[in-house]
Protein backbone atom coordinates (compact mmCIF):
# COMPACT_ATOMS: atom_id res chain seq x y z
CA UNK A 1 0.00 0.00 0.00
CA UNK A 2 1.04 3.28 -0.51
CA UNK A 3 -0.23 5.94 1.87
CA UNK A 4 0.27 9.10 1.21
CA UNK A 5 -1.35 12.03 3.54
CA UNK A 6 -1.59 15.55 3.31
CA UNK A 7 1.25 15.72 6.44
CA UNK A 8 3.97 14.12 3.68
CA UNK A 9 3.49 17.48 1.72
CA UNK A 10 6.60 18.72 2.72
CA UNK A 11 8.08 15.68 2.82
CA UNK A 12 7.57 15.03 -1.08
CA UNK A 13 8.33 18.34 -2.28
CA UNK A 14 11.88 17.94 -0.55
CA UNK A 15 11.46 14.45 -2.24
CA UNK A 16 10.96 15.55 -5.64
CA UNK A 17 13.88 18.07 -5.79
CA UNK A 18 16.56 15.14 -4.60
CA UNK A 19 14.93 12.41 -6.96
CA UNK A 20 15.56 15.33 -9.12
CA UNK A 21 19.53 14.95 -8.79
CA UNK A 22 19.68 11.69 -8.15
CA UNK A 23 17.82 10.49 -11.08
CA UNK A 24 18.79 11.26 -14.55
CA UNK A 25 14.97 13.26 -15.47
CA UNK A 26 12.13 13.21 -14.08
CA UNK A 27 10.26 14.78 -17.03
CA UNK A 28 8.07 12.58 -19.48
CA UNK A 29 10.30 12.12 -22.42
CA UNK A 30 7.15 10.80 -24.77
CA UNK A 31 4.77 13.17 -26.57
CA UNK A 32 1.45 11.85 -24.99
CA UNK A 33 -1.70 11.37 -27.51
CA UNK A 34 -4.86 13.30 -26.99
CA UNK A 35 -8.05 10.56 -26.68
CA UNK A 36 -11.45 11.86 -27.52
CA UNK A 37 -14.70 9.91 -26.44
CA UNK A 38 -14.39 6.53 -26.92
CA UNK A 39 -16.26 5.56 -29.93
CA UNK A 40 -16.41 3.09 -32.58
CA UNK A 41 -13.64 2.90 -35.23
CA UNK A 42 -14.54 4.76 -37.87
CA UNK A 43 -11.86 3.78 -41.53
CA UNK A 44 -9.33 6.47 -42.62
CA UNK A 45 -10.01 8.62 -45.63
CA UNK A 46 -8.19 7.70 -48.65
CA UNK A 47 -4.99 9.68 -48.76
CA UNK A 48 -3.37 10.28 -52.62
CA UNK A 49 -1.13 7.87 -53.87
CA UNK A 50 2.02 10.30 -52.65
CA UNK A 51 0.81 11.14 -49.32
CA UNK A 52 2.69 8.44 -46.95
CA UNK A 53 0.90 5.98 -44.77
CA UNK A 54 -2.14 7.33 -41.96
CA UNK A 55 -1.04 6.86 -38.57
CA UNK A 56 -2.56 3.62 -36.75
CA UNK A 57 -5.42 4.82 -34.77
CA UNK A 58 -5.24 4.45 -30.79
CA UNK A 59 -4.94 1.53 -29.69
CA UNK A 60 -5.96 0.04 -32.47
CA UNK A 61 -3.43 -3.29 -31.91
CA UNK A 62 -5.17 -3.82 -28.61
CA UNK A 63 -8.58 -4.58 -31.08
CA UNK A 64 -10.82 -3.11 -28.36
CA UNK A 65 -14.60 -3.86 -28.46
CA UNK A 66 -16.62 -0.60 -30.14
CA UNK A 67 -18.93 -0.74 -27.54
CA UNK A 68 -18.55 -1.84 -23.98
CA UNK A 69 -20.92 -4.19 -22.53
CA UNK A 70 -23.32 -3.96 -20.25
CA UNK A 71 -21.78 -5.84 -17.53
CA UNK A 72 -18.31 -7.70 -17.39
CA UNK A 73 -16.43 -9.41 -14.68
CA UNK A 74 -12.92 -10.68 -15.28
CA UNK A 75 -11.63 -13.97 -13.04
CA UNK A 76 -8.37 -11.70 -12.40
CA UNK A 77 -6.52 -13.59 -9.22
CA UNK A 78 -5.80 -11.69 -6.28
CA UNK A 79 -2.26 -11.03 -5.34
CA UNK A 80 -0.84 -10.00 -2.26
CA UNK A 81 1.76 -7.40 -1.90
CA UNK A 82 1.44 -6.22 1.90
CA UNK A 83 3.97 -7.35 4.63
CA UNK A 84 2.73 -7.12 8.20
CA UNK A 85 2.35 -3.30 7.18
CA UNK A 86 1.06 -2.01 3.95
CA UNK A 87 3.52 -2.72 0.97
CA UNK A 88 3.87 -1.95 -2.50
CA UNK A 89 0.06 -2.01 -3.80
CA UNK A 90 1.09 -0.09 -6.76
CA UNK A 91 3.54 -3.20 -7.60
CA UNK A 92 0.91 -5.81 -6.84
CA UNK A 93 -1.83 -4.17 -8.73
CA UNK A 94 0.61 -4.44 -11.68
CA UNK A 95 1.34 -8.17 -11.18
CA UNK A 96 -2.56 -9.01 -11.06
CA UNK A 97 -2.59 -7.66 -14.79
CA UNK A 98 0.84 -9.54 -15.63
CA UNK A 99 -0.80 -12.91 -13.98
CA UNK A 100 -3.19 -12.68 -16.01
CA UNK A 101 -1.32 -12.38 -19.14
CA UNK A 102 0.50 -15.78 -17.83
CA UNK A 103 -0.77 -17.67 -15.03
CA UNK A 104 3.16 -18.64 -14.15
CA UNK A 105 4.37 -15.47 -12.98
CA UNK A 106 3.86 -14.71 -9.00
CA UNK A 107 4.96 -11.64 -6.98
CA UNK A 108 8.45 -13.26 -6.70
CA UNK A 109 8.58 -13.00 -10.41
CA UNK A 110 7.83 -10.08 -9.96
CA UNK A 111 9.84 -8.41 -7.59
CA UNK A 112 13.13 -10.20 -9.54
CA UNK A 113 11.93 -8.30 -12.57
CA UNK A 114 11.48 -5.15 -10.90
CA UNK A 115 14.47 -4.67 -9.35
CA UNK A 116 13.67 -3.18 -5.99
CA UNK A 117 14.71 -6.26 -4.21
CA UNK A 118 18.26 -5.49 -4.51
CA UNK A 119 18.66 -2.01 -4.44
CA UNK A 120 18.13 0.56 -2.02
CA UNK A 121 18.87 4.52 -2.22
CA UNK A 122 19.18 7.02 0.78
CA UNK A 123 18.25 10.68 0.12
CA UNK A 124 19.53 12.25 3.09
CA UNK A 125 17.87 15.17 3.34
CA UNK A 126 14.75 14.04 4.51
CA UNK A 127 16.39 10.79 6.12
CA UNK A 128 14.03 8.11 4.03
CA UNK A 129 16.08 4.98 2.98
CA UNK A 130 14.10 3.46 -0.05
CA UNK A 131 13.65 0.81 -2.93
CA UNK A 132 15.03 3.89 -5.04
CA UNK A 133 12.09 3.18 -7.57
CA UNK A 134 8.49 3.12 -6.35
CA UNK A 135 6.17 3.49 -9.15
CA UNK A 136 9.09 3.38 -12.03
CA UNK A 137 9.57 -0.68 -10.43
CA UNK A 138 6.12 -1.39 -12.85
CA UNK A 139 8.31 -0.03 -16.08
CA UNK A 140 11.26 -2.14 -15.07
CA UNK A 141 9.24 -5.19 -14.28
CA UNK A 142 6.70 -5.06 -17.46
CA UNK A 143 10.63 -4.31 -19.24
CA UNK A 144 11.93 -7.24 -18.19
CA UNK A 145 9.12 -9.62 -18.46
CA UNK A 146 8.49 -8.31 -22.30
CA UNK A 147 4.53 -6.65 -21.96
CA UNK A 148 4.16 -3.19 -23.64
CA UNK A 149 1.92 -1.29 -20.82
CA UNK A 150 -0.29 2.11 -21.70
CA UNK A 151 -0.75 4.83 -19.46
CA UNK A 152 -3.48 7.02 -19.71
CA UNK A 153 -5.17 9.81 -17.23
CA UNK A 154 -6.97 13.01 -17.95
CA UNK A 155 -5.68 15.40 -20.27
CA UNK A 156 -2.87 17.97 -18.62
CA UNK A 157 -3.37 15.56 -14.97
CA UNK A 158 -0.41 13.93 -13.40
CA UNK A 159 0.85 10.81 -14.62
CA UNK A 160 4.00 10.52 -12.49
CA UNK A 161 4.43 11.90 -8.76
CA UNK A 162 7.33 13.23 -6.43
CA UNK A 163 7.46 9.11 -6.39
CA UNK A 164 8.16 8.55 -10.23
CA UNK A 165 10.96 8.85 -12.74
CA UNK A 166 10.95 9.43 -16.08
CA UNK A 167 11.36 5.69 -17.17
CA UNK A 168 7.59 5.09 -16.70
CA UNK A 169 5.80 7.04 -19.51
CA UNK A 170 9.06 7.10 -21.57
CA UNK A 171 8.83 3.12 -21.82
CA UNK A 172 5.25 3.53 -22.00
CA UNK A 173 3.87 2.15 -25.23
CA UNK A 174 1.52 4.96 -25.16
CA UNK A 175 0.71 7.58 -22.90
CA UNK A 176 -2.89 8.38 -23.67
CA UNK A 177 -4.85 11.77 -22.68
CA UNK A 178 -8.75 11.27 -21.71
CA UNK A 179 -10.95 14.42 -22.45
CA UNK A 180 -12.96 13.64 -19.28
CA UNK A 181 -14.78 11.65 -16.22
CA UNK A 182 -16.99 10.33 -18.73
CA UNK A 183 -14.47 9.37 -21.67
CA UNK A 184 -11.93 8.08 -18.72
CA UNK A 185 -14.79 5.56 -17.34
CA UNK A 186 -16.30 4.75 -21.49
CA UNK A 187 -12.62 3.54 -22.13
CA UNK A 188 -12.54 1.52 -18.70
CA UNK A 189 -15.10 -0.42 -19.62
CA UNK A 190 -14.07 -0.95 -23.32
CA UNK A 191 -10.95 -2.61 -21.81
CA UNK A 192 -13.03 -4.73 -19.32
CA UNK A 193 -15.46 -5.33 -22.10
CA UNK A 194 -12.20 -6.70 -24.45
CA UNK A 195 -10.42 -8.81 -21.33
CA UNK A 196 -7.77 -6.16 -20.09
CA UNK A 197 -8.00 -5.87 -16.70
CA UNK A 198 -6.68 -2.29 -15.27
CA UNK A 199 -4.80 -0.61 -12.61
CA UNK A 200 -5.93 2.47 -11.19
CA UNK A 201 -5.28 5.02 -8.28
CA UNK A 202 -8.03 6.09 -6.07
CA UNK A 203 -8.53 8.33 -3.20
CA UNK A 204 -9.25 5.86 -0.23
CA UNK A 205 -12.18 8.70 1.51
CA UNK A 206 -14.45 8.50 -0.80
CA UNK A 207 -15.22 4.63 -0.64
CA UNK A 208 -13.97 4.19 2.83
CA UNK A 209 -17.31 2.42 3.75
CA UNK A 210 -17.26 -0.16 1.32
CA UNK A 211 -13.99 -1.15 1.99
CA UNK A 212 -14.38 -1.63 5.44
CA UNK A 213 -17.21 -4.01 5.12
CA UNK A 214 -15.28 -6.28 1.88
CA UNK A 215 -11.81 -5.97 4.08
CA UNK A 216 -10.21 -6.74 6.96
CA UNK A 217 -7.00 -4.51 6.24
CA UNK A 218 -9.11 -1.63 5.65
CA UNK A 219 -10.95 -1.95 8.45
CA UNK A 220 -7.41 -1.40 10.79
CA UNK A 221 -6.18 1.68 8.31
CA UNK A 222 -9.24 3.09 8.85
CA UNK A 223 -9.69 2.67 12.30
CA UNK A 224 -5.84 3.92 12.54
CA UNK A 225 -6.17 6.70 10.55
CA UNK A 226 -9.94 7.64 10.77
CA UNK A 227 -11.62 9.89 7.70
CA UNK A 228 -8.57 10.80 6.06
CA UNK A 229 -7.72 10.71 2.43
CA UNK A 230 -5.00 8.88 1.13
CA UNK A 231 -3.88 7.35 -2.36
CA UNK A 232 -4.01 3.60 -2.89
CA UNK A 233 -3.45 1.00 -5.91
CA UNK A 234 -6.27 -1.30 -7.03
CA UNK A 235 -6.79 -3.61 -9.82
CA UNK A 236 -10.04 -3.02 -12.00
CA UNK A 237 -11.42 -6.60 -12.44
CA UNK A 238 -15.17 -5.85 -13.39
CA UNK A 239 -18.40 -3.55 -13.87
CA UNK A 240 -22.07 -3.46 -13.94
CA UNK A 241 -24.86 -0.92 -13.71
CA UNK A 242 -24.11 -0.24 -10.34
CA UNK A 243 -20.93 -0.99 -9.50
CA UNK A 244 -16.88 -1.39 -10.01
CA UNK A 245 -14.80 -4.18 -8.87
CA UNK A 246 -11.68 -3.92 -7.60
CA UNK A 247 -9.01 -6.15 -6.30
CA UNK A 248 -6.85 -5.05 -3.48
CA UNK A 249 -3.47 -6.05 -3.19
CA UNK A 250 -2.91 -5.29 0.35
CA UNK A 251 -5.61 -7.43 1.70
CA UNK A 252 -4.30 -11.33 2.45
CA UNK A 253 -7.89 -11.95 4.44
CA UNK A 254 -8.77 -15.51 2.77
CA UNK A 255 -11.87 -14.98 0.78
CA UNK A 256 -11.56 -11.25 1.07
CA UNK A 257 -9.85 -8.50 -0.98
CA UNK A 258 -11.23 -9.91 -4.15
CA UNK A 259 -14.14 -8.29 -6.54
CA UNK A 260 -14.86 -5.75 -4.11
CA UNK A 261 -17.79 -3.56 -5.09
CA UNK A 262 -17.50 -0.46 -5.11
CA UNK A 263 -20.93 1.57 -5.82
CA UNK A 264 -20.26 3.48 -9.54
CA UNK A 265 -20.60 7.08 -8.44
CA UNK A 266 -17.69 6.14 -5.44
CA UNK A 267 -15.41 4.80 -7.45
CA UNK A 268 -15.44 7.78 -10.01
CA UNK A 269 -14.77 10.44 -7.06
CA UNK A 270 -12.42 8.41 -5.64
CA UNK A 271 -10.67 7.69 -9.35
CA UNK A 272 -10.01 11.63 -8.99
CA UNK A 273 -7.29 9.99 -7.44
CA UNK A 274 -5.75 12.70 -4.39
CA UNK A 275 -6.63 14.91 -1.37
CA UNK A 276 -8.27 17.39 -2.90
CA UNK A 277 -6.21 20.61 -0.81
CA UNK A 278 -3.02 19.11 -2.25
CA UNK A 279 -1.15 21.04 -4.35
CA UNK A 280 -1.39 20.12 -7.92
CA UNK A 281 2.06 19.12 -8.54
CA UNK A 282 1.71 16.53 -5.83
CA UNK A 283 -1.19 14.49 -6.94
CA UNK A 284 -1.74 11.80 -9.56
CA UNK A 285 -4.42 11.61 -11.71
CA UNK A 286 -7.30 12.49 -12.29
CA UNK A 287 -8.64 9.00 -13.79
CA UNK A 288 -4.97 7.64 -13.97
CA UNK A 289 -4.74 4.19 -15.42
CA UNK A 290 -2.32 1.79 -16.34
CA UNK A 291 -2.89 -1.85 -18.15
CA UNK A 292 -0.88 -4.09 -20.24
CA UNK A 293 -0.58 -4.86 -24.22
CA UNK A 294 1.10 -7.62 -26.78
CA UNK A 295 4.25 -9.42 -24.86
CA UNK A 296 7.37 -10.02 -26.67
CA UNK A 297 10.43 -11.99 -24.79
CA UNK A 298 11.00 -11.94 -21.66
CA UNK A 299 14.65 -11.88 -19.44
CA UNK A 300 15.85 -15.53 -18.67
CA UNK A 301 16.26 -16.00 -14.71
CA UNK A 302 20.10 -15.53 -15.63
CA UNK A 303 19.95 -12.38 -17.10
CA UNK A 304 17.91 -11.32 -14.22
CA UNK A 305 20.23 -12.40 -11.90
CA UNK A 306 22.92 -10.91 -13.35
CA UNK A 307 20.80 -7.38 -13.87
CA UNK A 308 19.89 -7.58 -9.84
CA UNK A 309 23.42 -7.96 -9.27
CA UNK A 310 24.87 -4.78 -10.89
CA UNK A 311 21.75 -2.97 -9.03
CA UNK A 312 22.63 -5.00 -5.94
CA UNK A 313 26.63 -3.84 -5.68
CA UNK A 314 25.07 -0.49 -5.22
CA UNK A 315 23.01 -0.80 -2.36
CA UNK A 316 25.34 -1.23 0.85
CA UNK A 317 26.68 1.87 0.57
CA UNK A 318 23.38 3.44 0.18
CA UNK A 319 22.06 1.47 3.79
CA UNK A 320 25.50 2.23 5.45
CA UNK A 321 25.02 6.24 4.60
CA UNK A 322 21.10 5.69 6.39
CA UNK A 323 22.80 4.00 9.24
CA UNK A 324 24.60 7.47 10.14
CA UNK A 325 21.31 8.86 10.56
CA UNK A 326 18.95 5.77 11.27
CA UNK A 327 15.38 7.56 11.74
CA UNK A 328 13.77 6.10 8.88
CA UNK A 329 10.53 6.77 7.94
CA UNK A 330 8.46 3.40 8.69
CA UNK A 331 5.10 4.23 7.28
CA UNK A 332 6.30 4.21 4.13
CA UNK A 333 9.27 2.25 3.60
CA UNK A 334 10.42 -0.03 5.86
CA UNK A 335 7.74 -2.46 4.84
CA UNK A 336 8.81 -2.23 1.08
CA UNK A 337 11.97 -2.89 1.79
CA UNK A 338 10.87 -6.30 4.24
CA UNK A 339 8.98 -7.52 1.30
CA UNK A 340 11.23 -6.79 -1.27
CA UNK A 341 14.11 -8.48 -0.15
CA UNK A 342 11.81 -11.16 0.96
CA UNK A 343 10.89 -12.04 -2.53
CA UNK A 344 14.38 -11.56 -4.01
CA UNK A 345 15.66 -13.98 -1.38
CA UNK A 346 13.14 -16.67 -2.54
CA UNK A 347 14.15 -15.84 -5.99
CA UNK A 348 17.92 -16.29 -5.45
CA UNK A 349 17.13 -19.92 -3.72
CA UNK A 350 14.36 -20.81 -6.25
CA UNK A 351 17.38 -20.33 -8.81
CA UNK A 352 20.01 -22.53 -7.08
CA UNK A 353 21.76 -19.14 -5.11
CA UNK A 354 21.16 -21.20 -1.24
CA UNK A 355 23.27 -19.29 0.59
CA UNK A 356 22.57 -15.80 -0.89
CA UNK A 357 18.89 -15.79 -0.68
CA UNK A 358 19.57 -16.76 2.69
CA UNK A 359 21.08 -13.50 3.33
CA UNK A 360 18.64 -11.85 2.04
CA UNK A 361 16.19 -13.27 3.68
CA UNK A 362 17.75 -12.29 7.07
CA UNK A 363 18.12 -9.02 5.91
CA UNK A 364 14.53 -8.94 5.14
CA UNK A 365 13.85 -9.83 8.70
CA UNK A 366 15.73 -7.38 9.81
CA UNK A 367 14.18 -4.73 7.73
CA UNK A 368 10.94 -6.39 9.33
CA UNK A 369 11.01 -4.95 12.80
CA UNK A 370 13.88 -1.96 11.98
CA UNK A 371 11.09 0.68 12.81
CA UNK A 372 10.34 -0.86 16.27
CA UNK A 373 14.52 -1.47 16.37
CA UNK A 374 16.36 -0.56 19.95
CA UNK A 375 19.67 -0.56 17.45
CA UNK A 376 18.63 0.30 14.33
CA UNK A 377 22.29 1.48 12.73
CA UNK A 378 23.02 -1.88 13.93
CA UNK A 379 21.22 -3.53 12.00
CA UNK A 380 21.03 -1.09 8.89
CA UNK A 381 25.11 -2.56 9.52
CA UNK A 382 24.14 -5.82 9.10
CA UNK A 383 22.07 -5.50 6.14
CA UNK A 384 24.85 -3.98 4.64
CA UNK A 385 26.80 -6.25 5.36
CA UNK A 386 24.92 -9.18 4.68
CA UNK A 387 23.88 -7.39 1.20
CA UNK A 388 27.26 -7.03 0.49
CA UNK A 389 28.24 -10.78 1.41
CA UNK A 390 25.64 -12.05 -1.01
CA UNK A 391 27.11 -11.02 -4.28
CA UNK A 392 30.17 -12.58 -3.71
CA UNK A 393 27.52 -15.80 -3.63
CA UNK A 394 25.61 -15.28 -7.00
Amino acid sequence: MFIRIHSFISVLVLLTLVLFLVMTSCAPSTSPTSLPSPSPETPAESSPPSSPEPPAPVLAELNLVAEPSNQKKLDVELVYSGADQPALCYLGAYAMLAKFGDSDIDFTDVVANSGIGASALYIPQVNILTDGSFLESIQMSARNQGFDYYLIAEKGAMITDDFMCADLPKDAKQVLWVENRDAAFELLKRLISTDIPVEVHLDLYPIREPLTKHTSYMQTIFNYMGARHADHYFTVTGYDDSFVYLNDPTEKAAGMGKDIPINISGFLSAWVGSDPSMAASDRIGPYWMLFLGKRGTAKSANELLSWNKDIAAKAPGEIRKAADNPNIDGLLHCSNMYRARKEFGLFLKGNGHIEAGNMFLEASELFRGLCQSSNPKADLLKIADLQEQALTKW
